[in-house]
């Protein structure tokens, strides 16, 4: 949760923002951005078919209707969501130079994009490709979320796996 809300906060969606969840898993965060802003639209692309299932169980739960989902991987199916979004989201587990380029000739100018990573490889491969296409206010957080867990009478923190947040804007 903790993470997601940073996500959506660099992400900075207008109440009737086109946006694209780009391997988006079961799609929590695709999730809240369409219930905070029902004049817009999110679309999501994901390959994994029970992660498909599971968003789209949450989506009849929640009765979203301006969460659309499409099974698919980038970048080779990117043209089956709507052309020029403003705002994107793309997860990624890899490197991912060439969905990058093509998630970027279709964001609007002006748009911004979320990139999340947990790997240093998406870290390094994003960065410098961003400097490549000239990206904007080019931003770069490491966040780690730690969570109390108990054991008998003792309490630490624990510390969850860390998230590479990159955020950027396309030149108008």
């Amino acid at each position: 949760m903790e993470l997601r809300v940073m996500l959506l906060a660099h992400l900075r969606p207008r109440a009737d923002s086109v946006v694209w969840d780009v391997g988006g898993g079961t799609g929590a965060l695709a999730l809240e951005i369409a219930r905070l802003m029902p004049a817009g639209t999110v679309h999501t692309l994901e390959r994994d078919p029970e992660a498909i299932e599971l968003l789209q169980r949450n989506r009849r739960r929640f009765a979203i209707d301006n969460l659309h989902i499409q099974a698919g991987q980038a970048p080779d199916d990117l043209h089956l969501l709507p052309p020029h979004p403003d705002r994107v989201l793309l997860e990624v587990g890899r490197p991912l130079s060439a969905v990058l380029h093509v998630v970027w000739r279709a964001l609007q100018p002006g748009g911004r994009l979320v990139i999340s990573t947990a790997n240093l490889e998406g870290l390094v491969d994003a960065t410098d490709t961003l400097g490549q296409l000239e990206a904007l206010d080019v931003q770069v957080v490491q966040a780690t979320v730690h969570r109390m867990q108990r054991r008998g009478s003792q309490a630490r923190l624990a510390a969850a796996e860390p998230l590479f947040l990159i955020a950027a804007e396309r030149h108008g």
